[in-house]
């Protein structure tokens, strides 16, 4: 599991600060999205997903013994969408909508 969390990483903290919004009290509060970048065949590309979405993911790879790069490739390679990023969250609901 340790491979599929080290293909990918945050992106540094001036992307993640600009991707805070204000709180009602004024402050700030992260994002539900999180944007990371990883490696798709032979091309680097940034995703950006909920938390949540990021979770699942991981765990469909691991169920499949692949690695998360390789579950990305193929719903890349397969997506109907012009935006990745959808194509993965249609991929993840589809899942978990049919088990």
């Amino acid at each position: 599991m340790a491979n599929h969390l080290s293909e990918f990483k945050d992106h540094n903290a001036d992307e993640n600060r600009s991707r805070q919004e204000i709180s009602e009290d004024g402050g700030y509060r992260k994002s539900l999205v999180v944007k990371r970048s990883i490696l798709v065949g032979r091309h680097k590309t940034s995703i950006s997903l909920e938390e949540p979405f990021w979770n699942a993911l991981r765990t469909i790879a691991h169920e499949r013994n692949l690695a998360l790069s390789q579950l990305v490739g193929s719903i890349d390679s397969e997506r109907l969408h012009n935006n990745l990023s959808s194509a993965i969250r249609l991929f993840v609901f589809e899942r978990f909508r049919n088990h």
